[in-house]
C-alpha cells in the first residue's frame, strides 16, 4: 500500500503543504534565472502528465507574471517567439526521451529544468535546475506528481513576480493565502471523495466509458483525470469543456457512459450544467455531479469545498478521477500494464535508457 497509487493520492495534502512551506528555497534558482533573463515569453515544455500540469498552470502564471506563457508538448516544439524567450522543461521522472530531445534543440536559449527526482538524466544535462517537491512516485500513473507540478508552477510565478516587482507584497500574501486554503481543504475533500466512492462503488465497476465535463480549471483537471482512467481502468475516457461538449460530443451519450459533471458556481452557467447532468441521467444510470451546492442531494452527488478561485479548482476537481483510477482496477481485478504497452515501450521507448 505504501507505493500504491492510492497511497500517493492520500499523500497530496501533506506534500503540497510542504511545497508551500519551502517555496522560497525551492524556487530560488527559477527566480534568479527569471530576473536575469527578464523574459517576454515563457515556454513550458513537457509530455504526458507534465504537459497536463503546465497547461493547467499556464493561464495563472501569465496573469501573475504579466508575461506570455505558452505550454508546449516536448515532441512539437514551435519556433520560439519574443526578444527574450525563456524555457522551462518539466519531467517528473527526469528521463522523458522527447523532453531530452527538446532540450538539445533549444540548447541556445536560457532554460531551467524541473524534475521530481533529484538524480536523473534531465538534471545532468541542465545548467539550471529545481525540484518539483513531490519526490519519487513509484506507482506508474502519477497523482501527487500532477498536483505538485501545478503548485510548483504557481509558486514559481508568485516568487518571480514578487522579486521582479510585477506584484507587491499584499498581492503576494493574498495569493499565498488562497493556495494555503486550497491545500488545507484537500484533506476534507479527500474524505468526502472517499465517502462518495463507497456509496457508488457497486455501479462504478460497471461503467465501460467515461466523459468528464467542466469549465475553466475544472476542465483542465478533467483532462488529467481522463488520462488516469485510461491508464488504469483501461476504458475510453473523454474530457470536454462544458459548452464544447454540447456542440457534437453529447451524441455519444448512452446507457454505458459514465458522466462526471463539475457544476459551475457561476449564475446561469450553473443551471445549464445541472440541466446537462439531468439529461445525461435520462439516458444513463451513471450521472454524477460535483458541486458546492448543499441543496442538491443524492448518493451520486459529491459536495466539494472550493476556494472560489478558478486556478485552485485543479486541486479540488482532480481528486475524483484520481480515486477512480486508484480503486476501480482492484475491484475489477485488473492487472497493471498490458502486453501492448510492454511491446510499445520496448520498440518505441519514452524513457531514456528505457527508464533504467
Amino acid at each position: 500500500m505504501g507505493n500504491s497509487m492510492y497511497h500517493y493520492w492520500k499523500s497530496q495534502p501533506e506534500v503540497l503543504r510542504q511545497i508551500l512551506e519551502q517555496r522560497k528555497s525551492q524556487t530560488e534558482e527559477f527566480v534568479k534565472l527569471f530576473c536575469a533573463v527578464n523574459p517576454d515569453k515563457l515556454y513550458l515544455i513537457g509530455s504526458g502528465t507534465s504537459l497536463n500540469a503546465e497547461r493547467a498552470a499556464a493561464g495563472y502564471m501569465e496573469t501573475i507574471l504579466d508575461v506570455d506563457v505558452c505550454a508546449v508538448p516536448s515532441s512539437r516544439i514551435p519556433q520560439l517567439r519574443g526578444e527574450r524567450p525563456m524555457v522551462v522543461f518539466i519531467s517528473q521522472g527526469g528521463s522523458s526521451t522527447n523532453t531530452l530531445q527538446a532540450m538539445e534543440r533549444l540548447a541556445d536559449y536560457p532554460s531551467i529544468s524541473i524534475t521530481g527526482e533529484a538524480e536523473c538524466e534531465i538534471r545532468r544535462r541542465s545548467s539550471h535546475h529545481m525540484l518539483i517537491g513531490c519526490g519519487e512516485e513509484l506507482a506508474g500513473p502519477k497523482t501527487v506528481g500532477y498536483t505538485a507540478s501545478v503548485l510548483c508552477f504557481y509558486i514559481c510565478a508568485l516568487e518571480a513576480a514578487l522579486a521582479a516587482g510585477t506584484i507587491g507584497p499584499d498581492k503576494y500574501d493574498a495569493e499565498i493565502g488562497v493556495l494555503d486554503l486550497a491545500v488545507n481543504q484537500m484533506e476534507e475533500n479527500i474524505r468526502r471523495t472517499e465517502a462518495w466512492f463507497r456509496r457508488n462503488q457497486d455501479e462504478l465497476v460497471q461503467i465501460r466509458k467515461y466523459v468528464l465535463v467542466g469549465c475553466g480549471s475544472a476542465f483542465a483537471a478533467a483532462t488529467e483525470g481522463c488520462l488516469k482512467i485510461l491508464e488504469t481502468i483501461k476504458v475510453p475516457s473523454m474530457s470536454f469543456e462544458f459548452e464544447e461538449y454540447l456542440h457534437g460530443p453529447i451524441i455519444l451519450t448512452d446507457r454505458e457512459l459514465g458522466g462526471v459533471f463539475y457544476i459551475s458556481d457561476a449564475p446561469g452557467e450553473r443551471e445549464r450544467m445541472m440541466e446537462l447532468a439531468r439529461c445525461h441521467a435520462h439516458f444513463s444510470p451513471y450521472a454524477y455531479m460535483v458541486t458546492t451546492d448543499e441543496s442538491i442531494q443524492g448518493a451520486k452527488v459529491l459536495h466539494a469545498l472550493r476556494t472560489g478561485h478558478d486556478h485552485t479548482q485543479i486541486f479540488e476537481a482532480v481528486l475524483l478521477p484520481q480515486l477512480l483510477a486508484a480503486r476501480v482496477p482492484e475491484l475489477l481485478g485488473l492487472a497493471e500494464g498490458s502486453p501492448a504497452y510492454d511491446l510499445y515501450t520496448k520498440n518505441c521507448p519514452t524513457k531514456y535508457n528505457n527508464g533504467r
